[in-house]
């Protein structure tokens, strides 16, 4: 995605009014977010959320969801190959196929995302992302026992104009991206936007002499707007993806155990070893992707007198992925059964959603939204398993069906001038069906099920204005992540059913926007108690030793963390911000096996002689994990940006920008594995613009990842005699230039 553009018009998003606050008043901007379905200051809701604005993202230079890290705290992002994992406060995604789904939310322009593979979406001509932290279990709440984040594509609006971006940097960088919006007249109006995007690779097979983590993107978007009358708004948008780039599927970076040499460290191994520092590995497979994707939204709006409306948001997305010539091994290893690939992972999804919202004022004092939401998904995720002795040894041909229905509301009563009360709920009924039809070295099987699961998860609320510019709120909340089926575990076994996933948080929290404008303070204190939480384990067939991935119920965790929000603008042209994450989060009595180290080596750990997972006994060997951190859950974690803009003639300014995100060590599994983790580390970029005070164009040149860092994304442990730790190197130093003119 193109990258730069400190200097691009700075501006906030006022709903309905077509009308603007510019942030370069020298005062902080004023944000309206819809995260509760209404329009409202992002300082009068009484939730932990971060919102920014399309104009930030640009300064910032996030092009997607995975570098919102760099602004937003407690905010964890990982990838393995197409794998997408999003973690708020320490939750995330469990299991890493169709049947399973992330514990935070992504919507786009209001249409929630069926699985995670679909979540690391490109920001396009962005209006505004909101990162709501903790669980959503009344409006937000599909699924989202984590967080929710929603983003919003800039609307048509009623100016006829246009704005360019063009993009060179290392890696051959090349890019091109724009907007034009149109108004036809008063009742019709229309927004293009697009981007193509190249770059080549920054990880280097060094076997096959090609390149992966390169950038082959292509995106359009096409909305109209039309207003019949005064009262009433039909905005329609359709949008195409294709995405070409093929990211490195899963490196060796090390071994999973300190006297364990991997495979590459062996005697005689014939082969170069990985060169992670230099980014060259090697492998004997391409590693391909091909993604495509149509998504449409259809949005009215329709005003009922001065105080309510009705809002129907119907949403279609069609989303495929093909991987092909994926190595599984890891080595340029291919004979006999030695060298393993995937030819073939697919993951084909089609979801259609409807959601009814009416929001309503009731009098002086109260108001409501009630709301009927309905998603219909259809996925599959044929994979292809091969040696090369043995063509399509294992395949795996799995679908499944999704039918969730929802009924919502919250009310609002103002007791006082300052004091409110809020009460709401709502209730989920997943209907979920699979059928796996598989084959293992010629024999076939075939199994399939179905299960229902309904949660209610009710929220209340309480919140206080001492003055006109502080908030003061406590809230208690129920979130819910449905069960499901992973189909992706051993086909000799039966299809591994696991339960929902529950939540109570407790949370308090502090706002204030103070000095005209100039400073902004927000002060969370959370307490969120986990039962049935869900994460992914390896387990061993006995009868024939293999080791497969299951998705599984741990008794309970806890989390308890306080966040600290901050941004001051002390002089004309200075922008300050930051942000501060600590982050308390242990399992509670949780007994599990670690496939590296197996019985008979390890015996059963006293406190989990007798245990049982999911009504079953654990396998002898197995470990103690209570009091653990969970996965994607540094203990400390902050944010720190600047930028200064100043004038340098009567119609020239400059902008300097930096961005600095850091955090202490993660762990990649439930076992607290140091070899698989990623030690402390910090990030920081940098950008210098030039361009007119007008705002109509501007050079910006700009580096990320300054000080080229390595760092792990994602890991995974093996297990055996040479067991390795594989997973996903982070983004090292990127740099170039964009110019951007507006018309």
């Amino acid at each position: 995605m193109l990258l730069g553009g400190c200097l691009l018009p700075a501006v906030a998003w006022a709903q309905g009014s077509g009308k603007v606050k510019s942030a370069d008043d020298g005062k902080i901007e004023e944000i309206v977010v819809t995260a509760e379905k209404r329009a409202e200051g992002l300082q009068n809701i009484p939730i932990a959320i971060t919102a920014l604005s399309g104009a930030t993202l640009d300064r910032a230079s996030v092009r997607d969801v995975s570098d919102l890290t760099q602004l937003v705290p407690s905010l964890q992002f990982g990838t393995r190959s197409t794998n997408i994992f999003i973690a708020v406060r320490g939750i995330g995604q469990a299991g890493q196929d169709i049947g399973s789904q992330s514990g935070v939310t992504v919507a786009l322009d209001g249409v929630p995302l069926l699985h995670h593979f679909m979540m690391n979406t490109a920001f396009l001509d962005i209006e505004r992302v909101e990162v709501l932290r903790g669980p959503q279990g009344t409006i937000a709440g599909r699924n989202a026992t984590g967080g929710a984040i929603n983003i919003n594509a800039k609307a048509p609006t009623d100016t006829t104009e246009g704005d360019m971006a063009f993009t060179i940097g290392n890696y051959s960088r090349l890019g091109v991206r724009g907007a034009v919006n149109a108004a036809f007249s008063d009742q019709v109006m229309g927004r293009l936007s697009f981007v193509v995007d190249h770059a080549d690779g920054w990880m280097k097979n060094g076997f096959l002499n090609r390149r992966n983590d390169n950038t082959e993107l292509g995106q359009l978007r096409g909305q109209l707007l039309l207003k019949p009358s005064e009262t009433f708004k039909i905005n329609a948008l359709v949008e195409y993806t294709r995405d070409r780039s093929d990211p490195s599927f899963a490196q060796i970076l090390g071994r999973a155990d300190p006297n364990r040499p991997t495979v590459p460290e062996t005697a005689g191994y014939p082969f170069p070893k990985n060169d992670i520092p230099n980014l060259t590995f090697y492998n004997d497979m391409p590693n391909q992707r091909d993604l495509e994707s149509i998504r449409a939204v259809l949005t009215a709006t329709l005003q009922l007198g001065d105080s309510a409306t009705v809002t129907s948001t119907s949403g279609y997305i069609k989303h495929d992925i093909a991987l092909t010539n994926i190595d599984v091994d890891a080595t340029p290893r291919s004979t006999g059964f030695v060298g393993s690939f995937f030819p073939l992972i697919g993951i084909n999804t089609e979801q259609y959603t409807q959601e009814l919202t009416l929001a309503a004022d009731l009098g002086d004092r109260a108001d409501v939204i009630a709301g009927l939401f309905y998603m219909n998904g259809k996925s599959s995720e044929p994979l292809y398993f091969s040696f090369p002795a043995f063509p399509n040894y294992l395949v795996y041909l799995p679908t499944e069906k999704l039918n969730s229905y929802a009924a919502y509301a919250q009310f609002r009563y103002n007791v006082t001038d300052k004091l409110r009360l809020t009460a709401g709920g709502r209730y989920t009924i997943d209907d979920k069906s699979y059928f796996m039809d598989s084959t293992t070295a010629g024999a076939g099987q075939i199994r399939s099920g179905s299960g229902k699961f309904k949660a209610f998860t009710p929220r209340f609320a309480i919140d206080y204005t001492p003055t006109n510019e502080t908030l003061v709120y406590a809230s208690v909340s129920r979130g819910f992540k449905s069960g499901g089926f992973n189909t992706l575990g051993d086909p000799a076994l039966p299809v591994n059913v696991f339960n929902p996933e529950f939540v109570w948080s407790y949370e308090a929290g502090f706002k204030a926007m103070l000095f005209n404008r100039k400073l902004r303070l927000g002060l969370t204190g959370f307490y969120s108690d986990y039962s049935n939480l869900q994460q992914t384990v390896f387990r061993q067939n006995p009868n024939t030793g293999v080791f497969f991935p299951r998705v599984e119920n741990s008794v309970t965790a806890k989390i308890k963390g306080i966040e600290f929000e901050g941004e001051v603008a002390p002089v004309a042209g200075l922008k300050l911000n930051g942000g501060l994450t600590y982050l308390d989060s242990k399992f509670g009595y949780f007994c599990n096996n670690d496939p590296l180290y197996p019985f008979p080596g390890t015996p059963t750990a006293p406190g989990c002689v007798g245990a049982t997972r999911d009504g079953v006994p654990l396998p002898p060997g197995a470990q103690d994990l209570t009091g653990n951190r969970l996965p994607q859950a540094p203990e400390w974690q902050y944010t720190l940006s600047a930028q200064y803009t100043f004038p340098i003639s009567s119609t020239l300014e400059i902008a300097a920008r930096t961005d600095h995100k850091g955090q202490t060590r993660t762990f990649f599994n439930i076992y607290n594995n140091p070899q698989n983790s990623q030690a402390a580390y910090s990030l920081t970029n940098f950008s210098l613009a030039v361009g007119s005070q007008q705002k109509t164009w501007a050079l910006t040149g700009w580096i990320r990842n300054a000080f080229d860092k390595r760092y792990i994304s994602s890991g995974n442990a093996g297990s055996g005699t040479n067991a390795a730790i594989t997973g996903s190197v982070g983004t090292p130093r990127m740099y170039g230039a964009t110019l951007y003119t507006r018309f």
